[in-house]
């Protein structure tokens, strides 16, 4: 035969119990860290067409690549500018140096410490245009 078990009420918490630790607020990405990636591809774009536009069909693939980089430049654009008027999307009002320290900026999967950020964000494009630099200064020099 069952017994009933009698319902048990939450007890209020006790005076020695401590609340939970304050979560520190999270920030978003640094404008300038944005702002380095989108100038690493522009300089991309230059040296590549100061390099290379030498030629009779690469000009015409040059063309392709730029109008391609200003259409995805324009659609990330727009995507920004709406997320920037958005209530849910803080604007960082910290210096860049602060950003560098901070050890809790909110990206898509969570947090990471902001030079970490920097790295992810600009590493591809500096690097792409680091190499395109190299590049062209061959092709130029030993044609």
């Amino acid at each position: 035969m069952a017994t009933a078990v009698p319902a048990t009420e939450p007890s209020a918490p006790s005076k020695t119990e401590h609340p939970a630790p304050r979560r520190r607020r999270t920030t978003g990405v640094h404008p300038v860290a944005i702002e380095i990636g989108l100038l690493a591809m522009l300089w991309f774009i230059v040296v590549s067409w100061l390099c290379f536009a030498w030629g009779g069909g690469v000009d015409f693939d040059l063309a392709i690549i730029t109008l391609f980089c200003a259409i995805f430049f324009t659609l990330f654009l727009s995507q920004a500018s709406r997320a920037a008027h958005d209530q849910r999307w803080r604007l960082r009002q910290e210096s860049f140096r602060s950003f560098l320290r901070d050890d809790n900026v909110a990206i898509d999967r969570g947090t990471m410490r902001g030079r970490d950020v920097l790295i992810e964000v600009t590493l591809i494009p500096v690097t792409l245009a680091f190499g395109a630099t190299l590049i062209g200064l061959a092709w130029v020099i030993f044609g």
